[in-house]
């Protein structure tokens, strides 16, 4: 059983030839990973945070101590 081991460990299995150096893999994927961070970055101020819409008919200064009846829309900072 060893033997057969030792024998399969001997037996080196050379696969097909990469079609150019192992480092232009890195590179690519390094551009590849940088261009989508690029992508990504210019949509960075059109997400909602906070999809609550305000209208800010408070700042009119139309309520009394701040203070507004119930069921009135309104900010809610």
């Amino acid at each position: 059983m060893t033997h057969v081991l030792l024998q399969a460990a001997e037996t080196v299995h050379h696969g097909k030839e990469l079609p150019f150096a192992p480092i232009w893999y890195g590179v690519i994927t390094l551009a590849i990973g940088l261009s989508l961070l690029g992508l990504l970055w210019s949509f960075r101020s059109s997400l909602a945070l906070d999809p609550v819409e305000h209208h800010h008919d408070d700042i009119a200064g139309d309520d009394i101590a701040g203070e507004r009846p119930h069921g009135t829309k309104g900010s809610h900072h």
